[in-house]
């Protein structure tokens, strides 16, 4: 008798209850935790941290992450994560970006999305060319998001510094 007519069904049927309820209990955390930090941080005496009230947000990119991660394919995993990690960083530090920080901060996303240049130069000494093709790529269009982004903040930063102007 073949092996795939001795499965229970019933053990199957557990199984797709198991990882639906999984899903639902992690889309309801996503939708529903960053209003539940909003209103928590706004009620309290923190409401004066403007970054706070948007912590909750960190439930969008960690999501991506877990769907990304269940990606088979390697270059498409790895370049998708870096991705989501650049636009995490620029999106982090657009929120806490005030005049008072340093112009270094701003370059943030653009130093994220060239450190696979490293991971590229290392794999490509140690002959694995494939790898180090993946980090190439991986940078280059990182590269794309990060540079732009570090300077819209920068200006940001800059502009925030200037204050109220009266014509």
């Amino acid at each position: 008798m073949p092996a795939e007519e001795t499965v229970n069904p019933r053990s199957r049927w557990t199984s797709v209850v198991a990882v639906f309820g999984l899903h639902v209990c992690v889309v309801l955390l996503v939708v529903l935790l960053p209003p539940i930090v909003y209103s928590a941080v706004s009620a309290s005496r923190y409401q004066g941290i403007e970054w706070l009230l948007f912590s909750g947000g960190v439930t969008y990119p960690l999501y991506a992450i877990y769907w990304i991660a269940r990606l088979k394919n390697f270059r498409v995993r790895f370049i998708w994560l870096h991705l989501t990690f650049v636009l995490t960083i620029a999106a982090a530090t657009a929120f806490m970006s005030n005049r008072s920080t340093p112009l270094l901060v701003a370059f943030l996303p653009t130093i994220a999305a060239a450190l696979p240049i490293l991971g590229s130069i290392a794999s490509w000494m140690h002959g694995f060319r494939r790898v180090a093709a993946t980090f190439l790529v991986s940078s280059l269009l990182a590269l794309l998001v990060g540079v732009p982004s570090s300077l819209l903040i920068a200006y940001g930063i800059g502009m925030a510094a200037v204050g109220n102007m009266r014509y």
